[in-house]
């Protein structure tokens, strides 16, 4: 019985050890073909990048970038038997921008133009509420990575006449039309651009020139320019930051900021401090909504302070209301420099178009 029992143990343990030698061979002989398989693997991988790179260096290169958008917004209010009171209204804006830019080896060049332009109709007058017309060309050569020595050079006016509809007794005196005024710059200076929505440049030599038709409904002076002057030319520092960028799907935002000072103002303010260390600002802000495929939603804002800019302002009594002259007209302070601000909101259609 014992001798049965010993080669029983005997069998057992001959057949575990030649399954477990089996099992072991399986797994050596998997894994030779495992490493095999990667190796061939990491060589495909790498044919299929330099064919790729190949057939890259085959095709054209895209030197031009071009594309914008262009919206119509629409407003309109209507009320009937409204006890509080309101005015019917329509109102509508054209936007458009576009841009086209070059790129190729160390030679970039960057051309923009954005425009505005609305009517209101209340109160059955018609008369524009939104005029502007700005063009940018910036050309830069790469100095090293992110970094490019550039000349930059604007233009900026409106296209059509624009009346002053506050004096309230009938008579609309003529503000401004194309090219009075009309603003040009160009400088030379150092364009930073750490990433590919956003840009500082620097300039220490800026040219800055003002124009005014000579006409003698315009006033001249409530642009800095000296009476019978049509332009005034100024030199300068200029730093302008600008971003662009999608905050989250269908909404992007655009801003700038163009700071400048001039270097040759030796005027002072009424109080006789001089304007020498005064700095001229012009801040942008848009913000685009894309509801469908055709309709978006867009707000824009623009903030400036120039104290060459001359305003005034209707004059409030005590009460609060604003007190007129015996015409009808309004009684306007002193014409001071004073921070300008508009805003528009609007809903509509738009187009984007692009060779992207």
């Amino acid at each position: 019985m014992k001798k049965i029992k010993l080669v029983c143990t005997l069998f057992l343990f001959i057949t575990s050890v030649g399954t477990y030698a089996q099992n072991n061979n399986t797994i050596e002989a998997k894994t030779v073909i495992l490493d095999k398989l990667k190796g061939e693997k990491s060589e495909i991988e790498k044919r299929i990048a330099a064919t790729e790179a190949e057939i890259t260096a085959l095709k054209p290169v895209k030197k031009w970038k071009y594309g914008g958008f262009a919206a119509l917004n629409l407003n309109q209010a209507a009320y009937v038997n409204w006890a509080p009171g309101g005015v019917n209204s329509v109102a509508t804006t054209l936007l458009g921008n576009a841009f086209a830019n070059y790129q190729y080896n160390k030679i970039s060049w960057n051309n923009s133009i954005d425009a505005t332009w609305g009517i209101l109709y209340a109160n059955k007058r018609l008369r524009k509420n939104d005029d502007r017309l700005e063009i940018n060309s910036k050309f830069g050569y790469a100095l090293r990575k992110n970094v490019d020595v550039a000349i930059l050079a604007s233009f900026l006016t409106q296209f059509s006449p624009t009346y002053d509809y506050t004096t309230n007794n009938g008579v609309y005196p003529l503000k401004s039309y194309f090219a009075a005024p009309a603003w040009v710059n160009l400088s030379l200076g150092i364009d930073y651009k750490p990433t590919s929505y956003f840009s500082l440049y620097i300039s220490p030599a800026a040219g800055k020139i003002t124009l005014v038709k000579k006409d003698p409904l315009i006033d001249e002076t409530s642009y800095g320019l000296a009476p019978g002057k049509t332009y005034r030319a100024e030199f300068g520092a200029l730093v302008r930051a600008t971003l662009k960028k999608d905050l989250v799907k269908n909404v992007s935002l655009w801003t700038q900021l163009d700071l400048f000072n001039n270097y040759t103002d030796n005027s002072t303010d009424v109080f006789g401090k001089s304007n020498r260390g005064n700095i001229d600002v012009n801040w942008q802000v848009r913000v685009d909504m894309k509801i469908n495929k055709f309709l978006s939603a867009n707000v824009y804002t623009q903030l400036i302070y120039d104290h060459d800019q001359k305003v005034n302002v209707k004059v409030k009594d005590a009460a609060g209301d604003y007190i007129q002259n015996a015409d009808g007209s309004y009684v306007t302070s002193p014409r001071n420099s004073r921070v300008q601000f508009r805003e528009a909101l609007g809903v509509g259609v738009s187009y984007k178009f692009s060779n992207k």
